[in-house]
């Protein structure tokens, strides 16, 4: 009788706290993990965040699944190589063009996505954000030539893409569809446009190398007209990029004296620089995880260099 009495006074207290429990008491602060509705508050947060926004820029030559590899793996400028025809499957079937829905490397959807969704969802919270209007406005500007850029890969890789614009929920995730190629370019002007109205002529080379100005969006929208076949449009926007033939144009830039200068090592982001991806010595790059996105260097050297 008396181990019944205990068990039922036990099934009483536990009940009684379950039932004592506050709505805190269940309530978890995320812990080392990114909260989208906490966060964005101010303007270190923000800036935190447009870094996040330009970071999957090295698609183009980070890791190993890089446009730069791949591309011209599928024209004449060099051979996949590797160690044998199924060595780096992505590379290979861009190489003898036997690409198809399943080969091609994810990554090259993924990561452009990646990068519009940070976009989306920093363009949605600066308005909020406790900070300067010149600096919210630049943030944003930097935020629509990054989403125009990937945008711009997209659609040339793939043509008919899904248009996102707004930051997805888990009710959202299934509702994009795809639209045609010309809604995707509208779309990319608009980004441009407005952001070159904003962005600074010149950036601070010391503590601003590889952020977008004016010059660098103009020469994007370019090369947007050029891939759309705006050939009159182009060559206006063009001109105010290029400026005087042999001359400084209004942002400060200019060919370099000598071509061979290009490619010194230590000759970042010089006069003749417009859009530059700048990778760390430490890239940590190793073979077991390319494709991974785990490697910040420039891999692209170590897959075509001697």
């Amino acid at each position: 009788m008396k181990t019944i009495k205990f068990k039922y006074i036990y099934i009483a207290v536990a009940m009684a706290v379950l039932g004592s429990c506050s709505e805190d008491f269940v309530t978890i602060d995320p812990q080392g993990k990114f909260d989208t509705s906490t966060y964005f508050s101010n303007e270190q947060q923000c800036y935190a965040a447009l870094i996040g926004v330009y970071d999957p820029i090295r698609k183009n030559t980070g890791g190993f699944e890089n446009l730069v590899a791949m591309l011209n793996a599928g024209s004449d400028d060099f051979y996949a190589g590797g160690g044998s025809s199924t060595d780096g499957t992505g590379i290979q079937n861009f190489s003898t063009h036997s690409l198809s829905s399943i080969t091609i490397p994810g990554s090259y959807w993924n990561d452009h996505y990646q990068g519009i969704s940070r976009a989306n969802i920093l363009l949605s919270k600066l308005p909020a954000a406790s900070m300067n209007d010149a600096v919210r406005n630049r943030f944003a500007a930097e935020a629509k030539t990054l989403r125009a850029f990937y945008y711009f890969n997209l659609v040339r890789l793939f043509k008919n893409i899904a248009l996102v614009l707004e930051p997805l929920t888990t009710e959202t995730i299934f509702t994009p569809e795809q639209v045609a190629p010309e809604v995707i370019y509208a779309q990319i002007e608009k980004d441009l446009t407005e952001a070159i109205a904003v962005l600074p002529n010149t950036v601070v080379a010391k503590t601003e190398a590889g952020r977008f100005n004016k010059g660098a969006a103009q020469a994007l929208l370019g090369k947007v007209y050029l891939f759309e076949g705006k050939k009159a449009e182009a060559a206006a926007v063009l001109a105010e990029v290029n400026g005087t033939p042999g001359g400084v144009n209004q942002y400060g830039n200019k060919l370099l004296d000598k071509f061979s200068d290009l490619w010194i090592t230590s000759n970042k982001f010089n006069a003749e620089s417009l859009i530059e991806v700048s990778h760390s010595s430490a890239g940590n790059s190793d073979w077991t995880f390319w494709g991974q996105g785990r490697d910040e260097g420039n891999s692209l050297n170590i897959m075509v260099g001697t």
